[in-house]
């Protein structure tokens, strides 16, 4: 009797009873899964680091992109600094914002499903959905740009399902193009790169409002999306000409990284690379990869996901430009996470093949199987995930906490991350960098060769009392200038996983005899 209370409860759409599932299955499978969950003893992939280092920035004071240069966008940093202040040497913070995140990149999922199937599903999608997107390998160790771009992009994926399903040709409702540009907005500050969905959904908006003649629509469509965009974008714009930074804002994440990693191709060239790169990592996701191919599939020949052929068209190269758009400069093998949500078209062709074959009373009876099937897919996850056996390495075995029991003796010091990504070390001793060019990002020194030449002058003034470098032999360290002059090495250690030492240099407490 108990149980078929909770099943009607599910049927009759109770929000807040769906949301705490998807809670638990970010909980869950996000400890599994993320390197920033207490379940690991630290997140040693460089570009959260990278993003903690400028959060914590932030939460002291500098500002970004003027005092700390890094490359990624303002509302990333904040979620950072927030984090910070939540436990300022771990990434515990950063682990409630990645639930938060996507247990709301859930609920929209499922809402996506329930657009076409019964509310049931959501017992079985929702694992389903986190197992195949956290323990792929493309997930690298949790806290991504991508990541928390997530719900943005489900709510999207949401809305324009919905539209041409249950609206077009008629326009859409003027708070969810509002809100379409608020999440448009928010990828924008997040990663810009990430916005080819939203730039295909609005065009087919409006050029569906046009061959239908509602012009007034149209512009009114425009409008509200940008204002929506606006409501996002224009306090940023106000904190930094504020703070004296628009500049350096504009400068550093838009214009360097435009020009550091573009390629001399033509625009065709462009286009293809970037569809050959995401076909590169596609055929080793194979969960991902046959779920989606049928259920696209099944999208463009059934007529109750599209009704319209527009629908169908407008879905496929929104896709497309959202694929074009993530590999149209670089590549990198966590670029894809953003793309890997467009799975839910497999869950609800599995939805409805399930529907097809099992009689309705037989389904519902899928809540009696929840623990079971939460438990399949944890087991599942536990199995596949690339970052499951790293929570068995000890905090002392990591080169972060050991450098950092040297760096700690010595009362305000200073730090410089020598030629390299961001490799934690200002995360686990809680040092504000008091130099801008605190690690050195992948730009070729041709492209931007102020960073390196910074980094080379902080150490000829000796500007912080420790220098990390990393280097594949440690001969390398000789061509570092003015290193040993103004340096002397306190620890090396070796890491077998990356082939690399890692050093740590001291300030020499004398210069040329004389006591400083």
């Amino acid at each position: 009797m108990e149980k078929q209370k909770i099943i009607e409860t599910i049927k009759n759409n109770k929000k807040y009873i769906i949301y705490i599932y998807c809670l638990i299955n970010a909980i869950i499978f996000l400890l599994i899964c993320s390197k920033c969950s207490f379940f690991y003893p630290f997140n040693n992939w460089d570009d959260p680091n990278s993003f903690f280092t400028m959060g914590k920035g932030m939460a002291n004071g500098l500002i970004i992109y003027k005092d700390l240069f890094e490359q990624k966008g303002p509302i990333l940093y904040l979620i950072h600094a927030i984090a910070y202040l939540i436990s300022n040497d771990t990434f515990i913070g950063i682990y409630i914002f990645e639930i938060i995140s996507f247990s709301i990149f859930l609920y929209y999922i499922n809402k996506t499903i329930t657009l076409y199937c019964k509310k049931i599903h959501i017992i079985w999608a929702t694992p389903a959905i986190s197992f195949i997107i956290l323990s792929s390998y493309v997930f690298i160790g949790g806290d991504s740009a991508e990541e928390f771009c997530f719900p943005l992009l489900a709510i999207t994926i949401y809305q324009m399902l919905n539209y041409f399903k249950n609206t077009y040709p008629n326009n859409i409702e003027k708070k969810q193009i509002i809100l379409t540009g608020i999440t448009a907005g928010c990828t924008l500050l997040i990663k810009y790169n990430l916005l080819g969905f939203w730039l295909g959904f609005m065009f087919f908006l409006c050029l569906g409002l046009i061959i239908n003649k509602k012009i007034k629509e149209t512009i009114q469509t425009i409008l509200y999306f940008l204002l929506g965009m606006a409501i996002t974008i224009i306090p940023w714009i106000i904190y930094f000409a504020i703070n004296g930074a628009l500049y350096d804002f504009i400068n550093v994440y838009f214009i360097i990284n435009i020009t550091s990693y573009s390629r001399t191709e033509s625009i065709i060239k462009k286009i293809i690379r970037a569809l050959k790169d995401s076909l590169m990592y596609i055929k080793n996701l194979k969960y991902f990869t046959y779920i989606t191919a049928i259920g696209y599939v099944y999208s463009m020949i059934s007529k109750t996901m599209f009704p319209k052929i527009y629908g169908k068209i407008a879905i496929t190269i929104s896709i497309l430009i959202a694929t074009i758009g993530v590999y149209f400069g670089a590549n990198h093998i966590y670029y894809f996470l953003i793309l890997m949500p467009f799975v839910v078209l497999g869950l609800i062709f599995i939805a409805k093949m399930i529907e097809k074959i099992i009689k309705t009373e037989k389904i519902n009876k899928i809540i009696y199987f929840t623990p079971i099937i939460l438990t399949l897919f944890i087991i599942l996850t536990c199995k596949e995930s690339g970052n499951y056996n790293f929570h068995k390495t000890k905090k002392e075995e990591l080169v972060q906490y050991q450098f950092a029991e040297i760096i700690k003796q010595q009362p305000n010091a200073t730090l410089l991350n020598y030629g390299f990504l961001d490799g934690g070390f200002y995360t686990v001793t809680n040092i504000v960098p008091n130099i801008k060019y605190f690690h050195k990002p992948n730009i070729e020194y041709e492209k931007y060769p102020e960073i390196m030449d910074e980094q080379n002058r902080y150490i000829k003034e000796k500007i912080t009392n420790f220098v990390i470098i990393r280097v594949l032999d440690e001969e390398e360290s000789n061509n570092i200038p003015y290193l040993y002059e103004n340096y002397e090495k306190i620890k090396t250690i070796y890491k077998e996983d990356i082939n690399c030492y890692y050093m740590l240099f001291k300030e020499k407490s004398e210069t040329n005899g004389v006591s400083k």
